[in-house]
């Protein structure tokens, strides 16, 4: 575990709340597109680990391309610069279309960035903090398990259709599988869902009102200070 990931999880929310408010708030694509590239840089920096993004690439890109045909089927600010039938194309299409992928993106990977390096016990501990009774505070947790287990589940159904002839190989071929494999996960899903309600009412789970924990928070006065310049920056970027 890096010391980014022993934050506190109050400090790193901080963080992951002024980069989206700020991606949100502006108009400017290379704003977005600095937000982006601090996101990336601060992982670069601090752990050399940037997986989670290399997923989310197709996942972006997707994304990106229905944001752009929206734009040009229905986008009309600028000059006409095509036309066919009732299809129009103006001139404000593209650059509306960036500047809707580029806050995309950069809100998407600033809360990715936030769920990879944050704890699922420190995030439930937040949320106790905040009064939220524990029971629901540790969905996080189940929540965060639960995901990467589904993939193992996926996986291994994958491999099973492809020793019984199904071709699972390329993109294309997984993307033609993908129906087949759709009821034994589910069927795999509910299953696995009932195990962890059984482990979590054999453990007692919402039978008191308040349960004990390993750990505490504690907001440290560095951190406080970091949070206090953190808000300061933003406000002064955002509406000075």
């Amino acid at each position: 575990m890096t010391w980014v990931e022993e934050l506190d999880p109050r400090t790193k929310l901080a963080w992951c709340l002024c980069l989206i408010l700020s991606a949100l708030l502006s108009n400017v694509v290379m704003v977005e597109v600095g937000i982006l590239i601090l996101v990336i840089a601060t992982d670069c920096f601090f752990s050399r680990d940037l997986k989670s993004y290399r997923i989310l690439l197709p996942v972006i890109l997707v994304v990106a391309s229905q944001i752009l045909i929206i734009q040009l089927l229905f986008c009309r600010e600028g000059v006409p610069l095509w036309q066919w039938g009732v299809i129009s194309v103006y001139s404000g299409a593209t650059p509306a279309a960036a500047l809707g992928i580029s806050r995309t993106a950069a809100v998407t990977f600033a809360a990715v960035q936030f769920m990879t390096r944050t704890p699922a016990m420190d995030v439930a501990l937040m949320l106790v903090s905040w009064r939220i009774p524990y029971r629901y505070a540790m969905l996080t947790i189940v929540a965060k398990r639960f995901l990467p287990l589904m993939q193992r589940e996926y996986r291994a159904i994958s491999e099973s259709q492809s020793i019984r002839g199904i071709p699972t190989d390329g993109i294309k071929d997984k993307i033609k599988s993908l129906p087949l494999a759709l009821m034994p996960l589910l069927f795999r899903a509910v299953r696995r869902t009932s195990d962890i309600a059984l482990s979590m009412e054999l453990k007692g789970y919402g039978r008191s009102n308040q349960r004990t924990f390993e750990k505490q928070l504690c907001l440290k006065n560095r951190e406080k200070i970091g949070m206090l310049l953190l808000f300061s920056v933003f406000i002064a970027a955002n509406f000075i």
